[in-house]
């Protein structure tokens, strides 16, 4: 699977046009207004594939941790976040759940289509590893393509349950379409309206 992501960046900067298809725009535009907080302090993205949604995550947070298994991924994202000022943003090459930064505390963690190439181990692993990253006011959004495709391992479905029924999260949105999921979860129950004390 790694070197496949591999050959898919080395051929193309841009394999699923997340640049030019107005569904990736929207789609990307609905993740970043369903974000609970204007900014945060440090936010993890991993599988950052060519940097499109990790440039708009650096305009919402101090500090951007984002990774991809693939090089050439990640070369691309330094080069797509190179303007952003120095220590910004740090991308890395690395394999998720397994290289997931040790002692780190996220207040914002994307997991955006990706958990599906994990077998049931491995996003159970993910699963708890962003429950034990995940700063008590931080936000946890997840986005998943729904329509199935011949790599997947798990449905976008069977993924966002497994966050809903953690007891340790709590389920503040969700946009639901034919093509996708995009849920939110925090540790902090309040909605963004008890957040400003606009409700109780």
């Amino acid at each position: 699977m790694n070197a496949h992501f591999q050959q898919l960046y080395e051929k193309n900067d841009d394999p699923w046009q997340v640049r030019q298809r107005w569904y990736e725009q929207r789609k990307r535009a609905l993740l970043l207004a369903s974000l609970p907080a204007p900014h945060f302090r440090h936010a993890f993205e991993p599988a950052c594939g060519n940097g499109e949604l990790t440039t708009s995550l650096a305009r919402r947070a101090d500090t951007v941790t984002a990774s991809d298994v693939s090089p050439a991924a990640v070369q691309l994202t330094r080069d797509r976040v190179a303007g952003l000022g120095p220590g910004r943003v740090h991308v890395s090459c690395q394999r998720v759940p397994q290289d997931w930064p040790v002692g780190a505390a996220f207040d914002l963690i994307v997991i955006s289509e990706m958990a599906y190439y994990l077998n049931a181990d491995d996003l159970e692993q993910m699963r708890q590893r962003c429950i034990d990253t995940l700063a008590l006011s931080g936000a946890l959004v997840l986005c998943h393509w729904r329509r199935p495709f011949h790599d997947r391992m798990q449905s976008a479905d069977t993924i966002h349950a497994a966050f809903t029924a953690s007891p340790q999260l709590h389920h503040l949105s969700r946009h639901e379409e034919e093509d996708f999921l995009l849920d939110v979860w925090s540790r902090d129950p309040r909605s963004v309206a008890q957040r400003e004390g606009i409700a109780k």
